[in-house]
């Protein structure tokens, strides 16, 4: 087993899917916290500030976490 992929239940999988289910879980915090504070009111389009917001997240857990 190399450093790029994970064994859930003798199930190899990609690092990569452990990245996205962490950014899954952090921004539905930061969008519950959002949206509390009617920040999407802002944005011209909500659905990809939020689509831009998830690969945010997702590009700094990536390069904080190292893949």
């Amino acid at each position: 087993m190399s450093l790029e992929q994970i064994a859930v239940g003798g199930i190899y999988l990609p690092i990569f899917l452990a990245f996205l289910a962490g950014t899954g879980l952090v921004y539905l915090v930061l969008r519950f916290v959002l949206l509390r504070m009617h920040a999407y009111r802002i944005f011209w389009h909500p659905a990809l500030a939020g689509a831009a917001l998830f690969i945010i997240v997702l590009s700094v857990m990536i390069l904080l976490l190292g893949a």
